[in-house]
């Protein structure tokens, strides 16, 4: 039976989430080293994307936006999105037993690979997002 396989993965899935925002919530990432290095930074001393993404996502999770904008705008932006969609994955596959395709035109992910470059050129000048 495929769906009883796909509601595994899914309450997997959710479980792991749920995992990960009460090791977030409970291990602060500038008290505790057991999150990892950005090897991006260590080999080039430039913010990547992702930079400051651990620690913003932190302070998500405690409901202080500001202080996860000062760390990554643009993780602060995108984990609320990919909440939304991973919620509405999990109704559907709950649900319609089977999950929904996920199709974007070629221009959206053009677009999220501009806004992506776009903010690291725009933090790693100094312009803005600097942590």
């Amino acid at each position: 039976m495929p769906s009883t396989k796909l509601h595994r993965r899914a309450n997997t899935l959710l479980a792991l989430l749920l995992a990960g925002c009460g090791v977030l919530y409970m291990f602060p990432p500038q008290d505790y080293h057991l999150y990892p290095s950005c090897p991006f930074y260590a080999v080039t001393h430039l913010l990547c994307p992702g930079c400051g993404g651990t620690r913003a996502l932190y302070y998500l999770v405690h409901g202080n936006i500001a202080e996860a904008w000062h760390f990554n705008a643009l993780v602060t932006l995108a984990a609320p999105l990919f909440l939304a969609w991973f919620g509405a994955w999990y109704v559907s596959v709950m649900l319609s037993r089977r999950p929904p395709r996920l199709r974007l035109h070629w221009s959206a992910i053009a677009l999220l690979f501009v806004v992506t470059g776009m903010f690291v050129i725009v933090r790693n000048t100094g312009i803005a997002f600097t942590i």
